[in-house]
């Protein structure tokens, strides 16, 4: 806009505003009508400020018309003011496995809430809620209701006929309940189970296998697990088979040999925890979690367990000599897999169970990564190769 027009405007509105002393009173108070705020209306003050001033201007340069101008004006704004905002549009059920969170938020579980909405397409709904945002989870579907809790290693079957395995990192919980049965049309029971170094599992037994949607909200922080209750055009295709799990009745006998297992194919897999327990069953657990590179696919890397008379090892590949604690050992060592960039907590473990006294890692070098187990005595073992997410388990018998 040039200079000139700018003063030639100025002028103008000062020559007419001299000719207007004064509003008519009438006038005055269509315009306060017009720009005071109504009870329904909830508009920043930087609107209200222009939309006045957009009157005034009116007002000054056509006073000789004032009800045409006021008419017009209140028109458009209350068209602003009463016109709501689309809705947004509604997520599709997914007839697959979820993933999402924030990787590396601590966070704590308060609460569990279950409900059924009949609205269309009938869904169950679960909200669990958070302090401290949405930490990382993977949800898995399955065929079956039977679980396998963590880390007592012992099969768990819930009320239904399919389930959802729900896994929360870096996540407590506080003040919830271990198990909820809503009986609802779809989820008829939420358990419990794990909470091992901050490794949090729940599981979600259902009438059937059914397609879910999942929602991450804020303020306060909850995922939304909505799972259908009945069939709709705006869920995604019916669910592919999905595979059965083994009824974990029968964890396997425990074995006074060297075990192995596992492949070297693919990129190397990246280790993301180590845990340790004694379960009452009668053994302590180690555990060796892992997870794929981006984009790549998992697989347990190929692994053996040896057992060995004392609690010397050789670090690698430095050959250094360390002893650890107890008086035999176990050697355990994985092929195309590393934790340099992946593992963040402890690589020196001193849990000091009935028979696991000390777990630390003696090598990772191309690939080629290596932990030793101290023990208080010569134990018989039994390996486990789970998966969702990746893990290797050795079990070390106490009796």
């Amino acid at each position: 806009m040039s200079d000139k027009f700018e003063n030639d405007l100025r002028d103008h509105l000062h020559k007419e505003a001299e000719e207007i002393r004064e509003f008519p009173r009438r006038l005055r108070g269509r315009i306060r009508e017009g720009i005071a705020p109504r009870a329904r209306a909830r508009m920043a003050p930087q609107l209200a400020l222009a939309g006045a001033l957009v009157l005034v201007a009116f007002a000054v340069l056509a006073v000789r018309s004032p009800q045409v101008i006021l008419n017009d004006v209140r028109s458009t704004v209350t068209q602003i003011f009463t016109t709501p905002s689309p809705s947004p549009t509604p997520q599709p059920f997914i007839c697959g496995d979820r993933s999402g969170g924030t990787t590396g938020l601590s966070a704590q579980l308060t609460a569990i809430r279950v409900a059924h909405h009949a609205e269309a397409p009938g869904f169950d709904r679960m909200v669990f809620d958070f302090a401290g945002g949405i930490p990382s989870y993977d949800l898995t579907r399955q065929e079956s209701s039977t679980f396998v809790k963590d880390a007592s290693g012992q099969p768990i079957t819930l009320d239904g006929s399919a389930g959802i395995k729900l896994i929360f990192r870096d996540a407590d919980v506080q003040g919830v309940a271990a198990d909820q049965k809503p009986n609802l049309p779809a989820v008829r029971e939420i358990s419990q189970l794990g909470n091992f170094e901050r490794v949090l599992g729940y599981g979600i037994g259902l009438t059937s296998s059914q397609c879910v949607r999942v929602l991450e909200l804020s303020s306060p922080s909850r995922l939304v697990v909505d799972v259908m209750t009945s069939t709709s055009a705006s869920a995604s295709p019916a669910p592919t088979p999905l595979p059965t799990v083994p009824e974990a009745t029968d964890l396997g006998p425990f074995s006074c040999q060297d075990r192995g297992g596992g492949s070297d194919t693919g990129p190397a897999m990246r280790l993301t925890d180590v845990r340790v327990a004694h379960q009452a069953a009668g053994y302590d657990r180690i555990v060796f979690e892992f997870a794929p590179p981006a984009g790549a696919a998992a697989h347990l890397p190929a692994y053996t367990v040896s057992r060995q008379a004392s609690t010397k090892f050789v670090k690698d590949p430095s050959g250094m000599e360390v002893t650890m604690r107890g008086s035999s050992g176990l050697r355990i060592v994985f092929h195309g897999a590393s934790g340099a960039d992946s593992y963040t907590k402890s690589r020196d473990l001193t849990p000091g169970l009935p028979v696991v006294q000390e777990v630390e890692q003696l090598g990772d070098f191309e690939a080629v990564l290596s932990w030793g187990a101290g023990l208080s005595r010569a134990s018989c073992i039994r390996t486990l190769e789970l998966s969702n997410p990746t893990r290797v388990v050795i079990d070390v018998q106490t009796p």
